[in-house]
Parts: C-alpha cells; structure tokens; sequence
C-alpha cells in the first residue's frame, strides 16, 4: 500500500501541495531505508540483488511506473523483515494506508472503513485502560459517521497513529479482521483452520469482473477509469493479465468475441465522475447553457460514468436522454455545440482502443 500511495502522490496535483509532497518524501524515506538495511550476505537477498541494487538508488524513487512497483512487489517486499512484532497493529496500519490510497484514487473503501467503525465500537467499551481513554477523543470521532463524510489521508493517518496500538486490548474473539487488501478481500480467519477467500471464482467472466473491480490501482485500469490514453506497456499489461494470469486469449475470446480490451476493461469499471466532468466542463455553464441543454450533458456523464463510454451515438434517442428531448432540439440547432459533445463523447471513448 505505502508503494501505491507514494505513486499516487507523485502526480503534479498532489506535488504542488506541500503537506502531500511531505508525506510522499516521509514515505519514500521508509521504504528506501528498509531496502538499504537489506542484509546483503543474505541468501534471499543475493537471489534478488539487481532489484535490491535498483532501490537503493535515491533516483529510482523519483518517480515510480508500473514496472517499477511489480518489480517491488515482486522481488523486494518479501525480502522486507517488520520492525514491528505486534502483528495485530501492523494489520491495522495495513488497512488504514488501503484506505488512504483507495481516497487518492477516488475508489470506494466501504468496507474497509466499516471494519475501522467497528474497531472503534470495540474500543468504546474500553475506556477504564489507560492508553484506550487517552484517545477517547479520536475513537468517538471515528464511531460518528460524519467523520468519513469529510476525512482524508491525514485524518486517516491520525487515527492510524492514535489506534494501532490499541487493538491488542480487543478480546480476541471480538477482533475485526485487518489483513485485507484490494487484491485479496479475506473473510474470515481462525487459526488452524483454512482461509476461504471471496474471489474462488472459477467462471472466466466472474474472474475478470472481479479482478478488475479490485485492482483499480493498476495503473492501465486506474488510466481507463481517469479517461487518460494508454500506452503500450499498459495494453501489454492488460493482456498478460486477462490472456495469461486470469484466463487464456480463447477464454477471452469465447466471452467477450472480439471486444477491444481497453473498451472491455472501461465497461467494467466505468469512468471516474470527476474526469468525465472535466471533460464536458463547458457545457455545465449555467451562464451559456440552458437548464435542458445541462440537464441533457449531465445525462450523458452518468451514462459514461457507469458504462465506460458511449458507443453506439442511438441511446441518445432512447430514455433517459428522449424524455429531455433530441440532443438538436435540447440544443436548439446549435450545431457547433452538438458536434463538440459527440467529438468530446468520442474522445473518450477513443481513449479505451487507441495507444499514446
């Protein structure tokens, strides 16, 4: 999670604010030392020592592409030793920074915040031990749900910091799961016994839905759901992904016929509503456009959030977009505004097939 966050973090819009550029420094910190005190007469770390040496450059941690974070994942965390014995709190910071970095990808962390309100419910109840009672003031706010309506990362920081050392004190029968993340959503766990995970999936179809549901930190899929072009490492990765790692090519086929890959992926995970309202900024001007006419854009972005693109230009002639009129009478015959809207619409969906 620390790695998805410093990369979301590297972008210019969290760049040009101090605190998050602070935060990614702190965080790039952490992980560039932990590599550095790899033991290197190690045998584990000699197997994976180009990746070690790589790491250990400052220059690498500029800035981080895909490759760079699975050559992470990969070769370098499982060589990472905790410093930490207490098990329980490094679960809690782990779904905390999951949640820090679902909010800077505008992801839904629902559930993840759930086991956080149920943690604090716990702790509620145990406010005669001293080190509880000391962050009263933090676990009732996190018990209150207008407290996630308006937290970010640096909230969630402070109550990682403020609770993690306190879960050790919830009886173990009542502790909420914490090993969870956006790749394996565990469900349970009982020592001695098995863990049954969520995504035993054996449909070709479920396996893709689900997968690209949950890994929309995948910088191609994060790319679809940003309207943002691919490049040809990103359509490299979503093949190896849908042809070799969920499925086969003919499995692909079979399913989906010969829908372009970046075009499938966009039906999945829809189009970020923030992205989309960039894209059709100047038709939501109350000051050029008629109530109708926004209405009408504002349909069309709903539509694109939810279903990737609009592909076939005939659904504007069906509801909800017919009960506002046809898109030359809503405008007025206004051609030039008409003809932007389908080029704005078609962009965006030439972002799904097309390579930078």
């Amino acid at each position: 999670c620390k790695m998805g966050i410093i990369r979301a973090l590297q972008s210019a819009e969290y760049q040009n604010e101090p605190e998050y550029a602070d935060y990614r420094k702190q965080l790039v910190t952490e992980l560039h030392h932990a590599v550095s005190s790899l033991n290197d007469d190690s045998f584990r770390v000699k197997l994976h020592y180009r990746a070690v040496e790589n790491f250990r450059q400052e220059t690498t941690w500029q800035r981080i592409e895909t490759i760079e974070a699975d050559e992470f994942k990969k070769h370098i965390a499982p060589l990472m030793v905790p410093e930490d014995d207490d098990e329980l709190a490094r679960r809690f910071d782990y779904l905390m920074l999951s949640i820090e970095l679902a909010e800077l990808e505008s992801r839904n962390a629902n559930k993840n915040k759930i086991v956080v309100t149920t943690t604090a419910e716990s702790l509620s109840g145990l406010y005669s031990i001293p080190q509880v009672q000391k962050q009263k003031e933090i676990i009732e706010k996190v018990r209150a749900d207008s407290f996630w309506k308006d937290a970010g990362i640096f909230d969630m920081e402070r109550v990682r910091e403020a609770l993690r050392e306190l879960i050790k004190y919830i009886e173990k029968k009542a502790q909420p799961v914490y090993y969870t993340d956006f790749e394996d959503n565990i469900i349970d766990f009982q020592e001695g016994e098995a863990i049954h995970l969520e995504n035993d999936l054996k449909n070709y179809r479920q396996k893709v839905e689900y997968y690209l549901k949950e890994h929309q930190d995948n910088m191609a899929v994060y790319k679809l759901r940003n309207n943002k072009q691919l490049t040809q490492t990103d359509m490299d990765e979503l093949e190896r992904i849908l042809f070799t790692e969920l499925g086969t090519r003919e499995d692909y086929q079979k399913e989906y016929g010969d829908t372009p890959v970046g075009r499938l992926v966009r039906r999945i995970v829809g189009v970020d509503r923030k992205a989309v309202n960039e894209a059709f900024s100047e038709f939501l001007n109350e000051e050029r456009f008629n109530r109708n006419q926004i209405h009408f854009v504002r349909l069309m972005i709903d539509y694109i959030v939810k279903n990737g693109a609009i592909e076939d230009k005939t659904i504007l002639m069906e509801d909800p977009f017919r009960t506002v009129g046809a898109i030359d009478q809503v405008f007025e015959n206004d051609l030039e505004s008409v003809i932007k809207i389908i080029e704005i619409s078609d962009r965006i969906l030439d972002n799904c097939d097309h390579i930078a």
